[in-house]
């Protein structure tokens, strides 16, 4: 199921939340969000533009419904989320 603006805004929420606490992230998010797929990685890893960007982090998403995932901007394909770390 494709995400929508209501749900990136409240996975925006929950990073800050649960980067302030020292909570895992990964977890915490896939536990707030048990329908939708996340992935971590360094920002320096990605070499396209994000999403949406913090001093923290930048989001990313993708799309799996073609078999393999792929990245799009388009959020009513997305159906994943990539939290890349700034550091």
């Amino acid at each position: 199921m494709p995400l929508n603006e209501s749900q990136i805004i409240s996975i925006e929420a929950s990073i800050k939340a649960l980067m302030a606490t020292d909570n895992a992230l990964m977890p915490g998010l896939r536990g707030l969000f048990p329908g939708i797929t996340f992935v971590r990685c360094s920002a320096r890893e990605m070499d396209a533009l994000p999403y949406r960007t913090s001093e923290k982090y930048q989001l990313f998403l993708f799309d799996r419904s073609q078999g393999c995932i792929r990245l799009t901007d388009q959020l009513d394909l997305a159906d994943g989320v990539i939290v890349a770390e700034v550091e």
